[in-house]
């Protein structure tokens, strides 16, 4: 069974695995998964290889970030 063909009961267990193959893949420093209801956005899980630019759980104004 491969990663792809798994099931997850949330979407913060479907992240660890998405970012367990990402961080060995992706030669970035910083890369997050979010929600945004059009208003806010919630960073729900973040990856910071060097350096701190993102924390899970920060929030802010949709018209506000880009």
């Amino acid at each position: 069974m491969s990663t792809l063909d798994i099931e997850y009961s949330n979407v913060e267990e479907a992240a660890e695995t998405v970012f367990h193959i990402l961080k060995d893949s992706i030669g970035v420093n910083t890369f997050f998964i979010a929600k945004n209801d059009g208003y806010t956005v919630d960073v729900l899980k973040a990856f910071n290889r060097e350096k701190l630019l993102l924390e899970e759980g920060f929030q802010t104004e949709f018209n506000q970030s880009y």
